[in-house]
């Protein structure tokens, strides 16, 4: 290769360099964005005559830190297995009754005295007692209680609809 042919093909090639490094840059450079319009200044309102200065009220305390609830807290406790519930059968309401006929299934609709509503199913155990039987009027849970003496005996309570 001669010295003519060399110096065009190394002018060559630094051309192309420069080309490949330019015109990504060109090609993708962004537009400058235009500056925002300033708002629109509004129209003075009358003047209003002043108020006098009101006082400056003492800071009052942050409410205590007990009163907060604690957001990593769960908001429904189950009992421990050897807990008593805290609501009782005989405090409940029977709101309806659910028949099922396609997957032959009969729910209870009950009503605690703080307004939340349970499903209960026959042989379900909730409240301190056990579903023993659903009918159309009526809901019948079996206790078991324990007497001073320490002998267990079985009770029935009985929750008709729209009452006790």
């Amino acid at each position: 290769m001669t010295r003519r042919r060399f110096a065009r093909a190394w002018w060559v090639g630094w051309v192309a360099v420069v080309v490949c490094l330019a015109l990504p840059g060109l090609l993708f450079a962004q537009a400058q964005p235009k500056p925002p319009t300033p708002l629109p200044v509004p129209k003075a309102a009358p003047a209003k005559p002043a108020e006098p200065a009101k006082k400056p009220e003492p800071a009052k305390e942050a409410a205590p830190a007990a009163t907060e609830r604690d957001p990593f807290e769960p908001l429904v406790i189950k009992a421990a297995p050897g807990e008593t519930s805290a609501i009782q059968v005989t405090s409940l309401r029977l709101v309806g009754v659910l028949w099922d006929a396609a997957r032959r299934d009969v729910r209870a609709l009950v009503q605690t005295p703080d307004g939340l509503g349970y499903y209960l199913r026959v042989n379900e155990e909730k409240f301190g007692g056990r579903v023993t039987a659903i009918e159309p009027d009526r809901v019948r849970f079996t206790l078991r209680e324990q007497d001073p003496g320490g002998q267990v005996r079985t009770r029935t309570v009985e929750l008709k609809l729209g009452g006790q």
